[in-house]
């Protein structure tokens, strides 16, 4: 009897050895002969919801990585970040790796965007909670549409939105008091004004500084003698997410789109809209407190790109030829 449990046993540490030594080959191989994936850890993710990220990504096992983190007391040593993982590596090797982190990342926001392009891409590019960070990134720029500066920022992985809003607004707040404000008083516009004209000239031009010049100019001369602006980009704004196209922008606004009831609609209401439309870069900052006057009244991009301009609305109606 008591031979047979000491085979027992034996035969009980030998599996274990056994198993141990497989466990131990696991660790020590690379997970494959070439290749890279992408793995983004957020911060405050789990041992465990980090665990079944690497294993849906294919990099290691969910239960292997839990055990190896906790046995050898690393949980509190993992950090966020946006990890590019090769394949050649061995799970030691990548465990290893998630304690560095990644640090910083460079973010660039364009021109014209509005303040819902400016989180979707802060979300593609940070390792943060997306539902946690979008509400306040929300609530943060509330009222600062048109203020965010469109730039390149270098920027903590996991920086959390209140930083990453106070950020984007103290860089418009500089730029406009190093380049705008000198000017202001001569433009005869206030600060808002001259923000949410900007705002539509960033979404209605992409040309150089006289073609800028000479819209914005055109936009303040039917503002102030009343005039609809009919600024296609204010119905766009209005209309909001388009689901079809997953864009905040709709290509083409039709007829019935040019009815929509909205404060920002600037083919129903006169006036400025109540507030920017987007976040204007410094060029179109610059033009339109450096508007040029002109005999201009209308115009239009031709489909090849060249804008045309006309004094009267029938000029403008046959300059419509060249959309075709």
């Amino acid at each position: 009897m008591r031979f047979k449990i000491l085979l027992v046993l034996l035969g009980l540490v030998i599996l274990a050895l056994g198993a141990g030594a497989f466990v131990l080959w696991q660790f020590n191989r690379p997970i494959a002969d070439s290749g890279k994936v992408g793995v983004l850890i957020s911060s405050g993710e789990s041992v465990q919801e980090i665990g079944e990220k690497l294993q849906e990504s294919g990099v290691m096992n969910s239960f292997l990585f839990v055990s190896y983190v906790r046995f050898n007391n690393l949980t509190s040593k993992i950090q966020a970040g946006k990890y590019e993982i090769p394949l050649t590596l061995t799970p030691v090797q990548v465990v290893e790796l998630l304690q560095h982190g990644t640090f910083d990342v460079r973010l660039t926001f364009l021109d014209g965007w509005r303040r819902e392009e400016y989180l979707r891409y802060a979300l593609v590019n940070l390792a943060v909670d997306d539902e946690a960070f979008s509400t306040q990134f929300l609530v943060e720029t509330k009222g600062l549409e048109g203020y965010l500066f469109p730039d390149t920022y270098v920027v903590p992985i996991d920086i959390d939105a209140q930083s990453l809003a106070a950020l984007l607004n103290q860089n418009f707040e500089k730029r406009y008091e190093e380049k705008i404000l000198p000017l202001q008083s001569k433009s005869g516009l206030t600060k808002n004004q001259i923000v949410i004209l900007a705002s539509l000239l960033e979404r209605e031009s992409v040309g150089d500084a006289e073609e800028l010049e000479t819209i914005a100019g055109i936009l303040i001369k039917r503002w102030k003698s009343g005039w609809y602006l009919g600024v296609d980009a204010t119905v766009q704004y209005a209309l909001g997410y388009q689901e079809a196209t997953k864009s905040w922008w709709k290509e083409t606004p039709t007829a019935a789109d040019i009815k929509v009831v909205s404060p920002y609609n600037t083919y129903l209401y006169t006036g400025l809209p109540p507030g920017p439309i987007a976040n204007p870069g410094l060029d179109t900052l610059l033009a339109t407190v450096d508007y040029r006057e002109s005999p201009y009244w209308f115009y239009l991009h031709c489909k090849n790109g060249q804008i045309r301009y006309s004094k009267t609305s029938g000029e403008h109606s046959a300059n419509r030829s060249c959309l075709k």
